[in-house]
């Protein structure tokens, strides 16, 4: 597997751990979505943290993810 696969992989799986979410939200509760994705995004950067050779290197990664989401988020605004 090369960068660009692994890359896609963790992607994937992000959108099917959104997607189950999503069924759980499924207009229901739909005022507590961003408590859901704020408890997803805290245990995918503890995992960074735990699984970085270093602090700095954890920092790294989560400010190259933030600018990729960024990127990806402008050019693909939502409707």
């Amino acid at each position: 597997m090369n960068t660009q696969q692994a890359f896609q992989r963790g992607k994937d799986a992000a959108l099917d751990a959104l997607n189950t979410l999503g069924d759980q939200f499924d207009g229901k509760h739909i005022n507590r979505r961003h408590q859901a994705m704020g408890g997803a995004l805290t245990t995918l950067i503890t995992a960074v943290y735990a699984m970085a050779p270093s602090e700095e290197a954890a920092e790294e990664l989560i400010s190259f993810s933030q600018k990729c989401a960024l990127e990806d988020f402008l050019a693909n605004p939502p409707e």
